[in-house]
């Protein structure tokens, strides 16, 4: 097991050796270790990563062990190396520690960029900084290759459960540039991630409704929104785009078959 590692703010722990049995307890670094560890190196991704509806690896997670955020569950796996995202979970942080077991803790990533840097971060601790190196040359030349030159083409609005919406500065938003869109959303001033009425959108009406049509198959009262008969009025005008909710939950390598789904609807 690796010696205690002492971490400080902004920077990556200087590993005495590759960790043998790496666990993750966070949806999305799931997603990175998993494209990131060696054969066997993984022993353990949180329980959220086994479900299809928002793990874009979810069979590849399913042949490793589900795991909780609890200190118990953890340590049944005997891991030498825990990665947390470093907002939450300061209790169990600190317990690990004291039980011996090396802790990093790594930012939110909430835009390509920072899936960047993110992926950088975790594969020098993996000792995987080559297959790192090479996810993110993968991610830039796609980026290159999708990104819209020009002025946008369309509006956009998107729609989500519980008559939610992605505003300036969320995620999706930056995704709906890159694909040569503008965002209702962030244009009618809505920050990150808010609310946006049947009313608005039918007065605005935006030429593209982005939803997950998958997670909408089963309607309820949650996504009465993006099922609603008001919005039929915008039918002959409004195109609709199905870009599942899986390509957009984490910044990450997926958010690029979000774009190209995007661009592909934009033609």
């Amino acid at each position: 097991m690796l010696a205690l590692a002492v971490l400080l703010v902004g920077m990556t722990p200087a590993w005495a050796q590759s960790p043998q049995r790496v666990v993750t307890v966070n949806l999305c670094l799931d997603q990175l270790a998993l494209r990131l560890a060696a054969p066997g190196q993984l022993v353990g991704v949180s329980y959220l990563s086994h479900d299809p509806r928002i793990s874009v690896l979810a069979e590849e997670a399913r042949a490793i062990a589900p795991v909780r955020a609890q200190v118990e569950s953890i340590l049944a796996l005997k891991p030498d190396l825990v990665i947390f995202d470093s907002g939450s979970h300061a209790t169990i942080k600190r317990l690990l520690r004291l039980a011996g077991v090396a802790v990093l803790e790594v930012p939110w990533a909430a835009s390509l960029e920072e899936s960047e840097s993110l992926i950088a971060r975790m594969a020098a601790a993996m000792g995987r900084e080559a297959v790192g190196e090479k996810l993110i040359e993968d991610m830039r030349r796609q980026r290159q290759a999708l990104t819209w030159q020009g002025a946008p083409r369309a509006t956009a609005a998107v729609l989500d459960a519980n008559r939610g919406t992605s505003g300036k500065g969320s995620l999706m938003d930056e995704l709906l540039r890159l694909a040569g869109f503008r965002n209702l959303a962030a244009e009618l001033g809505i920050q990150a991630y808010g609310r946006l009425s049947i009313e608005t959108v039918i007065a605005n009406r935006p030429d593209f409704l982005v939803f997950d049509g998958g997670g909408n198959a089963a309607p309820s009262h949650a996504t009465e929104f993006v099922d609603s008969r008001a919005l039929r009025s915008l039918a002959g005008h409004a195109r609709v785009v199905s870009v599942p909710f899986r390509l957009s939950v984490c910044a990450g390598p997926e958010n690029l078959d979000a774009v190209r789904l995007l661009a592909e609807a934009r033609q």
